[in-house]
């Protein structure tokens, strides 16, 4: 049997994880499983373990192409941010969030269990990818805050990338979260990804 070639192995596995997104987007994280995203791809189930051992690891690779696409961002943004003042280095920090709610939803809820159950090649990869972001991040806030030490722009960094694994859980609740609120007396609060951020990335900016 020949080979396949590189573009072809490569398109393989965005169908694979293709496939386990759209599952994402309707299904519980534990009620997917590989017979399901065997069924939405267009190659055999056996061919899937040629790139992905479970489903915990395609998910992990969703979440690293999210951090790749939230990373393209963040460098677009890093080319202007010298020219752009407090609020508007907010304001593209708070849009580039708001447009990976997916990343979020990851982070937030089922992190753990990827790293846990991935091997540790696939952790690797992501946490490269993981990495990359962080280092976009790194060059926006040195580009907009010359004035920055070092530490200083390690603050702001470590008062924001916890915001990440949290946020998502204050701004989406299930039904059966809002009635247990309803229950218990709790007034739902509504938050929204890029508001939230935005005044966080603001206030972190404004600090002396």
């Amino acid at each position: 049997m020949p080979r396949l070639s590189q573009e072809k192995s490569d398109a393989r596995r965005a169908e694979i994880i293709d496939a386990c997104e759209a599952l994402y987007q309707s299904e519980s994280y534990h009620d997917i499983t590989m017979s399901q995203v065997a069924s939405g791809v267009t190659f055999g189930r056996a061919n899937i373990y040629n790139y992905f051992q479970c489903k915990d690891e395609i998910l992990l690779a969703l979440l690293q192409r999210e951090h790749d696409k939230w990373t393209a961002r963040l460098d677009e943004l890093a080319d202007d941010a010298e020219n752009l003042d407090d609020e508007r280095v907010a304001d593209g920090l708070a849009q580039s969030l708001a447009e990976r709610k997916q990343m979020l939803k990851l982070l937030a809820m089922n992190l753990y269990d990827m790293e846990q159950n991935s091997r540790l090649e696939k952790l690797v990869e992501f946490k490269r990818s993981y990495a990359r972001a962080v280092e976009a991040l790194q060059r926006v806030i040195a580009r907009a805050k010359p004035a920055w030490d070092e530490e200083r722009r390690m603050r702001f960094l470590f008062s924001f990338l916890p915001f990440l694994q949290g946020i998502y859980s204050y701004a989406f609740h299930s039904e059966k979260q809002l009635d247990a609120m309803r229950e218990a007396g709790v007034t739902p609060y509504d938050l929204d990804i890029r508001t939230a951020t935005r005044d966080l990335v603001l206030k972190l900016l404004q600090e002396d």
